[in-house]
């Protein structure tokens, strides 16, 4: 198999607590529900079908109903529920990376989704013989506007809705909100072997009702 997609999901609502006053509080985005299943019917719309979707659940049985319902049919789609973890926990990535059977990994948050020639991008474009790992510009939805923006191996301007690597390529999601750029600082940009490539569709939108597709 070509890519895996690994969707961490957690349906509950949720609110943050912030440790130092610099800190803001962070919840959870509005219909979860119908995000994740515009999530899921984005991957399962790619005109690249080498690929799957594994999806984690953080503790959500709605999670598990949503999928024997909808997509269990599909071979693609793959399921694994988890006890509930703490807030931002790398615990729920990981399961999936080690469920994995691509030969490369990318990412989807369940309330965001891909257009249809998103993985079909990354496919063409990734030599796996020449990188470790890609990187790439992003779509941000806000409201019905859709903006470009520029993907950069730096603090705030990178994060997994930009990113893929090799499976063989050893990761550890930490805990904690930022944990992707934790992740990527420490496991990523010290590999040379990387290159932007061009523009996939990823679409960051989890505080926007909009369906690209």
């Amino acid at each position: 198999m070509r890519i895996s997609v690994i969707m961490p999901v957690c349906l509950d609502p949720y609110q943050s607590i912030p440790e130092t006053e610099e800190q803001f509080i962070i919840t959870s985005a509005p219909n979860a529900e119908s995000k994740f299943r515009r999530a899921c019917n984005s991957f399962g719309n790619q005109n690249f079908r080498d690929a799957e979707l594994i999806i984690v659940s953080d503790g959500n049985r709605l999670a598990e109903q949503i999928y024997k319902e909808c997509y269990a049919y599909d071979p693609r789609f793959r399921f694994k529920y988890i006890d509930k973890q703490a807030l931002y926990s790398g615990k729920v990535r990981q399961t999936g990376i080690r469920m994995a059977k691509g030969e490369i990994i990318c990412y989807l948050d369940h309330d965001d989704m891909f257009g249809h020639d998103h993985l079909g991008i990354i496919n063409t474009y990734f030599d796996t013989s020449k990188y470790d790992w890609i990187y790439y510009d992003d779509y941000l939805a806000n409201g019905p506007e859709v903006l470009i923006r520029d993907v950069q191996p730096l603090l705030c301007m990178i994060g997994t809705s930009s990113i893929a690597h090799r499976r063989d390529v050893k990761v550890k999601w930490g805990d904690k909100y930022g944990h992707d750029w934790h992740m990527i600082k420490r496991d990523l940009l010290p590999l040379e072997k990387r290159i932007k490539i061009p523009t996939p569709q990823y679409y960051v939108c989890h505080s926007s009702d909009i369906d690209i597709n």
